[in-house]
């Protein structure tokens, strides 16, 4: 892609995110919304982020262990920076494990092809956790009465056994490989049939490219799989973090939100990061809110404040630490090379 075109795609994804937001405002009314705001308690606001600072610790922790070196200094800047070209350009989080790969080569000399491999289970492995932590919530507000939300706790169940199954393959060498082709020629003989995009993703020289792809991550899971299973354990642990400025931000606003809420509806929202928005601008405050709305039952209002202030916590203040990391990154360069 060149730059005029890539420039061009940034800034659409930015004003499709912004254009998102501001109906959103406009819905739901700004000046309450602003009202709402001035009545939040800064003490336990201010805990959002302290919690998010230990749920971005707990990520870059994760690639450690899969990357098999110790924790530095250099290899967090490379790492936030890395979060920060993901969160930044419209890439989605599919997408952001080679640019923090690239990041972590540039910064402290690990090569592509060993951080690549560890980044995409890193990756994995988030999903996971968010996963883990929706089954969690969901659980407990059925527990708790809400059997309405069986088949949503249902689903996230299916997933986490999914994730596993497929983690234990790997470990136990089967035949991935035939199983995947098995799956996408059926897929292909079916939907296929209805959709050229679906059939051109599912023939066998599609399937064959993505698993060629992944073969460098699959031989990591193979010869240590306890490192992907600490890695997962703290992705779990990262994404209960995430999950806080949710409760923080609720309590400011004296509008309490239950952690089960929480739990389920930050994870839900963060879906839509798979999207090429930057940082899903938009899309994830509008969910958000949604959940916090239908599950917690909690005013139009101030479950958009809540939203807005988790986001603050959970996108902009990570994009101001990758920011600031780029940044000493980038003079550490510089005066390296003067």
């Amino acid at each position: 892609m060149s730059n005029a075109r890539h420039r061009l795609s940034v800034v659409a994804g930015l004003l499709a995110g912004l254009l998102a937001l501001a109906l959103f405002g406009w819905f739901v009314g700004v000046e309450q919304v602003a009202a709402t705001v001035a009545e939040l308690d800064p003490v336990p606001f201010a805990l959002g982020f302290v919690a998010v600072v230990g749920a971005v610790g707990s990520q870059f922790l994760a690639l450690t262990v899969l990357l098999g070196v110790r924790p530095s200094l250099g290899g967090a800047l490379a790492y936030l920076r890395g979060v920060y070209g993901r969160q930044l350009l419209p890439v989605g989080n599919v997408a952001g494990p080679v640019l923090i790969a690239y990041s972590m080569r540039s910064a402290t000399g690990i090569r592509t092809d060993r951080a690549l491999p560890a980044t995409i289970i890193a990756q994995a492995a988030t999903f996971l956790g968010s996963t883990v932590v929706a089954l969690a919530g969901s659980t407990v507000l059925v527990a708790g009465g809400r059997t309405g939300l069986l088949p949503l706790a249902a689903m996230f169940g299916v997933a986490t056994a999914g994730w596993l199954a497929l983690l234990a393959a790997f470990v136990g060498d089967v035949d991935v490989d035939r199983i995947a082709h098995g799956l996408a020629a059926a897929i292909n003989r079916t939907l296929g049939r209805l959709s050229r995009v679906v059939a051109t993703k599912t023939s066998r020289e599609a399937i064959q490219r993505g698993l060629g792809e992944f073969d460098e991550a699959r031989r990591l899971i193979r010869e240590d799989p306890r490192r992907v299973v600490l890695a997962a354990a703290l992705s779990v642990l990262g994404w209960a973090l995430l999950c806080l400025p949710a409760v923080t931000t609720s309590a400011a606003l004296g509008t309490p939100v239950a952690l089960a809420v929480a739990f389920v509806a930050v994870p839900v929202s963060d879906f839509l990061n798979l999207l090429p928005v930057p940082g899903g601008i938009g899309g994830v405050e509008v969910v958000l809110a949604a959940g916090f709305v239908t599950l917690g039952g909690i005013d139009l209002a101030a479950a958009a404040v809540i939203a807005f202030c988790v986001r603050l916590c959970t996108y902009w203040f990570v994009l101001l630490l990758g920011g600031t990391a780029t940044t000493v990154l980038s003079t550490r360069a510089g005066m390296a090379g003067s």
